[in-house]
């Protein structure tokens, strides 16, 4: 009998080591499978009670971050393409006439809701590509649009 042959005689030693390591497996493998789940569960709670500003900040960053990657020779579509692909919730419009210098973005028809968390977490964003809200002080009402502009 080779080494890798498991007799079929529940009393052998084989099976019984067999037994214990799978024993000794379950002992670890429920907990870490139940504390993986507990923690995506948290992170998409945590994801469905940001606060819609915030996700529209995080959307702002992401679409600065594409288009500080464009070459300054790229066409309006593709910056228009590579901005607007971050809204895929909100009806969007982009102005890329004046790329590579700088680029529009408005968000239209936003809920009351939307556009107060928006100018509350998005008005001004600074890092390596600055979004800044053009006029913040505008009210905000249903249907109401924002407009950002992102500068590489």
């Amino acid at each position: 009998m080779s080494m890798f042959t498991v007799s079929h005689d529940a009393s052998s030693p084989e099976v019984a080591w067999v037994r214990v390591l799978g024993a000794q497996l379950r002992h670890w493998f429920w907990p870490l499978v139940l504390s993986a789940s507990v923690l995506i569960g948290v992170y998409a709670a945590y994801l469905a009670l940001e606060p819609s500003g915030a996700v529209i900040r995080h959307d702002l960053v992401r679409a600065g971050a594409d288009v500080a990657r464009l070459h300054w020779s790229a066409s309006s579509e593709r910056v228009q393409e590579a901005v607007s692909r971050h809204f895929p919730g909100y009806r969007v419009s982009v102005d890329a006439a004046r790329f590579p210098s700088y680029v529009t973005v408005t968000l239209h028809d936003l809920s009351d809701a939307d556009c107060r968390g928006a100018r509350r977490f998005a008005d001004r964003i600074e890092g390596l590509v600055v979004v800044a809200m053009e006029r913040p002080d505008t009210a905000c009402e249903q249907g109401s649009s924002l407009t950002w502009r992102i500068m590489p």
